[in-house]
């Protein structure tokens, strides 16, 4: 049970992860080519299944990347089987409060930290408990990471309690949640939003703990950098993916008028 995002942390300056919502095995083995860190398996805004998630991310892992996986909402149901099923970093939407927080540990740390349960024979303990399950289930406290996504007004305004909760260690922002939720879209959306984003980035680093980001250029990503972001999320899968057939097929259609 190694401490991948530990060790990545350690030995890299920024880690870089993409968003996944129709991911394949041979897309996963790209992303470990291209040099990816965290492969997001998002299981809000996509059809994949909690089985397809761990099979997908199982690979992950032997690639040697870390599998993050966006729980559709807080319930032992989603968080229980993706931890024992692998998963190394659980990641909450939109939370709203400090109670949520710290239920999110409740559910993803084993005790004393939380009160998640044991399984024997899980991927997340390595298939045992061993002969010391208490030092077993330390190291699975240790390797595995949750996260939780400021998306509102409301979450922002616990911003300090919720960052204090003790066993989440990973933060984020999802500005299009948040935006369209306020009816604000474009430079309004991003005026309103750039000031709360910059106090969400810098008490994240005050506290300690580790900023995912989505930068709109290697300029702005530069700019997080120095305000104590490690991870950045460059894009989604689908998008990308669209983004090459048009490239790929747009010159042609250009040139023959069709």
């Amino acid at each position: 049970m190694n401490d991948r995002l530990g060790e990545l942390l350690a030995s890299n300056d920024v880690l870089y992860t993409i968003v996944c919502r129709d991911a394949t095995m041979t897309d996963v083995e790209l992303l470990a080519q291209a040099g990816c860190h965290i492969v997001w398996l998002d299981l809000e805004h996509s059809a994949m299944s909690t089985t397809e998630a761990l099979r997908l991310g199982r690979l992950v892992t032997h690639l040697g990347m870390v599998p993050l996986a966006r729980v559709l909402e807080l319930s032992r149901t989603h968080v229980q089987r993706l931890l024992d099923g692998g998963i190394q970093v659980v990641s909450l939407p939109d939370i709203r409060s400090v109670e949520q927080a710290r239920e999110l540990v409740r559910l993803g740390k084993s005790p004393p930290l939380g009160g998640r349960g044991a399984s024997s024979n899980s991927a997340g303990t390595g298939f045992t408990l061993g002969s010391d399950p208490a030092h077993t289930l330390r190291e699975a406290n240790r390797a595995t990471h949750l996260m939780a996504l400021f998306e509102s007004d409301e979450g922002f305004e616990q911003l300090d309690a919720i960052v204090a909760v003790d066993g989440i260690d990973l933060f984020g922002v999802g500005t299009n949640d948040w935006s369209i939720g306020l009816g604000l879209f474009g430079p309004a959306a991003r005026s309103y939003l750039a000031p709360k984003i910059e106090r969400i980035v810098t008490t994240v680093a005050r506290a300690g703990k580790t900023m995912v980001m989505t930068p709109s250029s290697p300029e702005q990503a530069r700019h997080y950098r120095d305000l104590g972001v490690r991870i950045f999320q460059l894009g989604v899968d689908v998008t990308l993916k669209r983004r090459a057939l048009f490239d790929a097929i747009g010159p042609f259609q250009d040139t023959f008028g069709e």
